[in-house]
């Protein structure tokens, strides 16, 4: 069901042992220590106390997690016990660890998503609570791992990290190493603005949305549980707006948008009917006329809806990290009293992406979905992980008439390159790509590297929808 990378070659495995015992004792004191020293690990695990089991092949050790602190109790005695356990083979484990970890094994999530032979077990609301606290510990040991070996691949502590790793925040040329000339990017052209607008059932929302640029429009669908913050590198790119008209909106519940009168009687969900009313209610009585719709996720799913069954408002469909299905991905603890949603739902999505984008821009991504409102992220599943069918909606889609372009990161086993081919396969004359060393956010995980992608995009429809216009 999920995408596994088949050649693993000797250099993913640089400063990994490929043999021996995979946690030494030494080690794991010393990542104990590191995390019970980091800033992030304290905040993420305050109040926290459970006992779990770390078991690598026919190893196991035992840990302590108490408020911040983390302690080493050594291999389990017969009469122990823990709450859950973390238990897979050795070579998953290294991959987990190694410096630069192959797709599908960046995170405890990942790896549990596609390797069968690892798995979570016990009290999982317990390991839920430690989520976050769990993910973190893996970069810090991964971090330390990679540095005790020479390589200093990875996430390092907060507190050896220096000025110069981090972004340019305010600086209005930005750029991603390797990765072309400095992108100049302006905030100051996003224009953000309020509209109330009429829902599928009669009630209205008051929806925000951001514009910049002119020329063609286009429209950005934010992913599940997020808001459209997640385009701001692309609303501020000077280049882009010379061109594009682009417009990107906070669906009803999410973000700086509102929620119709009465949400509080009914749990959230939404349905692929509700979701495409949004959209086009949004490009006929806001943009007026016709719109390239590119989406994240869900966003990306629904792009490819809206060009199958409505294709009069829809010019073209790019579709970003859009899945043929992605069933998986709720679970009991989205929406959880015992579990911080501010917390899990964000470290959820976290494993999504690439341990290889800017550490910024991964802990931005992880900022935002700490901000969802209470289950949202799990209503918006409804039509992800449940409604949402490639093989019933890629069919009815006419390319000829409505150009649909597939991009998906390497990195992403919720809509893995595999999920997206398939989805691809479905779609006569679709055009599809794979992004290198990308995630399931690549417009917010590392907006220079995908700006590379998206930019091959936008100049061959600019140049079709232009011609069309000469022609008319």
């Amino acid at each position: 069901m999920h995408e596994k990378r088949t050649g693993w070659t000797a250099d993913d495995m640089m400063g990994v042992a490929a043999t021996g015992p995979v946690f030494h004792p030494d080690e794991l004191e010393q990542w104990a220590a590191a995390a019970s020293q980091d800033t992030a690990f304290q905040r993420m695990s305050r109040g926290l106390e459970t006992r779990f089991l770390l078991a690598s092949g026919r190893e196991a050790h035992l840990l302590s997690l108490k408020d911040g602190h983390l302690t080493v109790l050594g291999r389990p005695a017969p009469d122990d016990s823990w709450d859950f356990a973390l238990r897979g083979p050795d070579e998953s484990w290294r991959r987990l660890l190694s410096p630069v970890p192959p797709p599908g094994y960046q995170s405890l999530t990942a790896l549990r998503a596609i390797d069968p032979g690892f798995a979570w077990e016990g009290n999982l609301l317990r390991l839920s609570q430690a989520l976050a606290a769990l993910e973190r510990w893996v970069e810090l040991a991964r971090w330390h791992k990679g540095k005790a070996n020479g390589s200093l691949a990875g996430v390092p502590p907060a507190a050896e990290q220096s000025a110069s790793e981090q972004p340019a925040g305010s600086a209005s040329r930005e750029v991603a190493a390797g990765w072309g000339s400095p992108v100049l990017r302006d905030p100051g052209q996003i224009t953000g603005k309020y509209r109330d607008l009429p829902g599928p059932d009669g009630r209205s929302s008051r929806i925000y949305y951001e514009e910049a640029g002119q020329g063609i429009p286009l429209l950005m669908l934010h992913t599940a549980g997020a808001d459209s913050r997640q385009y701001h590198a692309l609303l501020a790119d000077v280049e882009l707006a010379r061109d594009w008209h682009m417009y990107a909106f906070d669906l009803p519940y999410h973000g700086r948008s509102e929620p119709p009168d009465g949400w509080w009687r009914e749990p959230y969900r939404l349905t692929a009917e509700a979701y495409a009313h949004w959209c086009l209610t949004f490009i006929r009585e806001v943009i007026g006329q016709p719109a390239v719709v590119m989406g994240c996720s869900m966003g990306g799913a629904m792009a490819v809806y809206l060009a199958a069954r409505h294709r009069d408002h829809v010019r073209a469909a790019i579709g970003l990290q859009a899945p043929d299905r992605s069933p998986g991905r709720i679970t009991r603890f989205l929406a959880h009293a015992q579990v911080n949603q501010a917390v899990h739902n964000p470290t959820w999505t976290y494993g999504l992406m690439s341990p290889t984008s800017p550490e910024f821009h991964r802990r931005r991504s992880w900022w935002l979905y700490s901000q969802g409102g209470w289950g949202v992220y799990e209503g918006d599943l409804h039509f992800y992980s449940r409604e949402w069918d490639g093989a019933a909606i890629g069919p009815e889609v006419d390319t000829e008439h409505c150009p649909v372009y597939l991009l998906t990161g390497e990195y992403d086993y919720s809509a893995s390159p595999t999920s997206t081919r398939r989805l691809a396969g479905r779609i006569r004359g679709c055009r599809f790509r794979v992004m290198p060393g990308l995630g399931h956010f690549p417009m917010t995980e590392a907006p220079d590297q995908f700006r590379e992608h998206l930019l091959l995009v936008l100049r061959e429809l600019q140049t079709d929808i232009e011609g069309k216009w000469r022609e008319v």
